[in-house]
């Protein structure tokens, strides 16, 4: 179970990520879902029965401290930083735009929006694939699905590196697409973040 985060849902969460050989977990048909969104799955490795956490900053806005082509909410005291662009900050098809930070929050990991180049591919998971073949050498596990982020279509994966669980997400906006990532220190320090990236995910929005 979720050492630190307290999560809304039907039934009681029985198992971790490192716990995933033990039971597999449920599905069940949601209930709002688009024509391109996945069911609902709770337990590892989505964990979708996880409560989105209290919304504080707004990241994306134009005039805000990072501007993006879409807009999202993550919790009080995440510390949002724009980067400045350049090679260093570079994996396959991503380029890095803006940095959350959890410490002021006391966790250790960031939620990080990265820009899809034009030239990438238009499949959304060989977009992910090349990302992370420059990104970690030693990920593993991966698993992908179509999903939402907001009302815009999106294309998330998960995978471990280190045995430690991670996620992203590849939004698709009129501007291009972005990716949002999440990773921690430890499996501890994802699960304490992961309502951050649910709130992130369920608030996304073109900017109005």
């Amino acid at each position: 179970m979720f050492r630190r985060v307290a999560v809304l849902a039907a039934l009681a969460l029985t198992t971790t990520a490192g716990c995933a050989d033990k039971a597999t977990p449920a599905v069940t048909p949601a209930s709002s879902a688009g024509p391109t969104a996945s069911p609902v799955a709770a337990g590892p490795p989505w964990y979708d029965e996880v409560a989105p956490a209290t919304a504080g900053t707004t990241v994306g806005p134009e005039g805000s401290a990072c501007p993006l082509s879409m807009t999202f909410s993550v919790p009080p005291e995440w510390k949002v930083k724009a980067v400045k662009s350049g090679t260093d900050y570079r994996a396959g098809p991503a380029l890095l735009l803006c940095e959350i930070d959890a410490k002021p929050a006391g966790h250790i990991g960031f939620l990080r929006v990265w820009r899809i180049e034009e030239a990438a591919p238009l499949d959304p998971q060989l977009t992910v694939d090349k990302f992370l073949n420059e990104y970690s050498s030693k990920a593993e596990d991966s698993q992908y699905r179509p999903t939402k982020a907001g009302p815009l279509d999106s294309f998330e994966a998960t995978w471990t590196e280190e045995g430690s669980r991670k996620r992203a997400i590849v939004v698709s906006t009129p501007q291009g697409r972005l990716m949002l990532t999440l990773g921690g220190m430890d499996d501890e320090e994802f699960e304490a973040m992961l309502p951050a990236y649910q709130l992130a995910k369920s608030s996304a929005n073109l900017p109005k």
